[in-house]
């Protein structure tokens, strides 16, 4: 057992030093926190979400609401982990929906759908595809990068880290996601 000494105890060094080291654990302790379960920062290295996200992109994501289904919109730019690597696309198809692309137009059931964010070729075409259950169906904005759900499938919801909210850095690029 420690034992302090009552003239430490009295000394106002001292209680400002005890003051201080209880602050620095209680922002490292906030910080692990947020970082871990509310917030988190993503780097998008490569040109898929151009032209809404530009190259070497960082941005805001909100890691606690989207972890369901039910939290997700069609056009939400979300952030997800496969197999370690993390990648962010946009939301098109939600679970039990129909994505097809014809002539470089997206069709959610039969009915197509506006992007203004899309960068896609008119000539473009996907086949039909049913976006199973728990599972969510992502498209880069720039539709000529094919390192999307139309090559390796539906994304799982469980591993979807978050929404991406905030594009904070290159300056020029500062925007809010929604």
């Amino acid at each position: 057992m420690v034992r302090i000494r009552r003239d430490m105890m009295n000394n106002p060094y001292s209680q400002f030093l005890q003051e201080i080291i209880e602050i620095i654990l209680i922002v490292f302790a906030l910080s692990w926190l947020l970082k871990t379960y509310l917030i988190g920062f993503a780097h998008l290295e490569g040109a898929e979400m151009m032209p809404s996200l530009s190259l070497d992109s960082q941005v805001l994501v909100e890691k606690y609401f989207y972890r369901s289904i039910d939290a997700l919109d069609r056009g939400d730019v979300i952030l997800y982990s496969d197999n370690g690597v993390e990648s962010i696309k946009r939301v098109i198809g939600l679970p039990g929906e129909k994505v097809e692309i014809k002539n470089g137009y997206t069709y959610i059931n039969s009915k197509p759908i506006y992007e203004p964010y899309a960068n896609t070729p008119k000539t473009y075409t996907f086949s039909t595809v049913v976006v199973p259950e728990d599972h969510v169906f992502t498209l880069n904005d720039n539709r000529a990068s094919k390192n999307d759900s139309r090559s390796f499938g539906s994304v799982p919801v469980q591993s979807i880290e978050g929404k991406a909210l905030f594009c904070y850095w290159p300056l020029s690029s500062v925007q809010i996601l929604l």
